[in-house]
């Protein structure tokens, strides 16, 4: 079984827009093998300095791909895009196997 995608949620407290897009990644969990996580920047101030004009912020497998609004669309294609990233879901996809899923 492939390793699911990491989509980490940047976030503050009170942040309607953070909270539309954790709900879409939430959405999005079952049917593309993802772990979705929030993380409030308040109280680090190296995340704070780094993100905290741009909240909310998306990051999969750790390395950003957004900032501010972000549609499911986008979203479900950004995903899409890092599983492909992966030597063996390439691999495996050149062989005719779909995306394993747990």
């Amino acid at each position: 079984m492939s390793m699911p995608v990491r989509v980490t949620i940047l976030s503050r407290e009170d942040c309607h827009l953070c909270d539309v897009v954790y709900r879409i990644a939430i959405q999005l969990q079952s049917e593309l093998h993802i772990e979705t996580s929030k993380v409030h920047i308040e109280g680090d101030r190296v995340l704070t300095e780094r993100y905290g004009a741009r909240i909310p912020v998306v990051l999969l497998d750790e390395v950003e791909h957004f900032a501010g609004k972000v549609t499911e669309g986008e979203l479900r294609r950004a995903i899409k895009k890092a599983r492909w990233r992966r030597p063996i879901s390439r691999i495996l996809s050149r062989l005719g196997y779909g995306p394993l899923r747990g």
